[in-house]
């Protein structure tokens, strides 16, 4: 299955590419221009009454003129865990109704960088020059890791690269069940594969054009089985009303089809958002219940929840986690020192003290 795309759209100096080649090869029937047509096209986007819907069926290919290997942003005041982003393009084909990228990205369709040999280069070099120790790298913070891999088959490139590097591990974070294009790859210990995750309600109901819950953790057993190691992350955690009671039962799931000793982490998050995002989403879904909870401005001037609605919260996922496997590490996504010690009993002071309790899943 891939995501439909209406229109293929060219930048000039991206045309010889042999990743463009690739592309239109197995899009054989879909109309593309090449040249500067990008502009206009975005001005028309913007007199659509929802402009994103539009872009996400529309393909820039493009070449990335910038550093590939970027910091993750992280938030101010809370405790980051030093990952690093590795940019393989933006947008995404899926339609979250949470989703931040409505109001952090500038342009709605979805490009993808096909200047692949600049990408390997970089990231050869800043790791092979890199003074830092272990690196963990991540190719999903800006647009989903294997919603296009059926058109590009770039993260199977990616996890065979990676598989030679002793300094530095890979990270595919997806919410699709595209892995056929990784499982003849022999990843070698150095790629976390991992599932986006959520109550099976929300799934359903806010995760738009993502795959079902249930074939995403099918996806994690085929993929573990082929030596991947696995990861979950369940963020956004929306606090509905008996909202443990469906958390639970995705717990459960992936424990029971899952070998918890080979995931590598299982991250939790709470719903928070730069408060833009709410009219964002009112404006393309209507009014939305659980963006009208009893939310605070942090630290980092994002609407949250109360933290003792989170140290609530994230305890009782940890326990229903440790009592399915007592040893599975358990990380918070930018929280404070003082929630992960109430939540979870760890210490967790600084940024190198969480990228060291990360770094230790994959670098041995």
């Amino acid at each position: 299955m891939r995501f439909p795309i209406d229109r293929i759209l060219i930048d000039e100096d991206a045309r010889d590419e042999p990743l463009t080649e690739e592309i239109l090869g197995r899009l054989p029937h879909v109309p593309y221009g090449v040249g500067n047509q990008f502009s206009v096209l975005c001005r028309e986007l913007a007199l659509e009454r929802d402009p994103l819907a539009g872009g996400k069926r529309i393909l820039r290919l493009m070449r990335h003129k910038g550093a590939f290997l970027k910091p993750c942003p992280g938030t101010r005041n809370y405790v980051c865990c030093g990952l690093e982003i590795l940019h393989i393009g933006q947008g995404c084909p899926m339609d979250c109704t949470y989703c931040a990228l409505q109001v952090y990205l500038n342009r709605p369709v979805i490009e993808v960088f096909v200047n692949l040999d600049d990408l390997l280069r970089d990231l050869k070099e800043s790791v092979a020059h890199s003074g830092r120790g272990f690196r963990r790298i991540c190719t999903g913070e800006f647009t989903d890791s294997l919603a296009l891999e059926p058109l590009t088959g770039l993260s199977a490139r990616l996890v065979s690269f990676f598989s030679y590097l002793e300094n530095a591990s890979l990270e595919l974070k997806t919410k699709t069940d595209f892995i056929e294009s990784l499982l003849d790859v022999d990843p070698r210990g150095r790629t976390v594969l991992s599932f986006s995750v959520n109550s099976p309600a929300i799934a359903a109901r806010e995760e738009f054009r993502a795959a079902a819950l249930d074939r995403r953790i099918a996806a994690a057993s085929r993929a573990q089985e082929r030596g991947y190691r696995i990861g979950f992350h369940f963020d956004p955690i929306i606090p509905e009303t008996d909202w443990s009671t469906g958390y639970f039962r995705t717990i459960d799931e992936i424990f029971r089809r899952v070998d918890g000793s080979g995931i590598a982490w299982i991250s939790l998050g709470v719903l928070r958002f730069v408060p833009h995002l709410k009219d964002a989403v009112t404006s393309r879904f209507g009014p939305l219940p659980y963006f009208h909870d009893g939310f605070l401005s942090g630290l980092d001037g994002k609407s949250r929840l109360h933290s003792d609605r989170r140290i609530a919260i994230y305890r009782l996922m940890a326990e229903r986690i440790r009592s399915r496997h007592k040893d599975c590490r358990i990380y918070l996504c930018m929280e404070s020192p003082y929630v992960w010690e109430k939540s979870l009993g760890i210490s967790m002071g600084s940024n190198d003290d969480l990228r060291t309790y990360l770094d230790d899943a994959v670098a041995a």
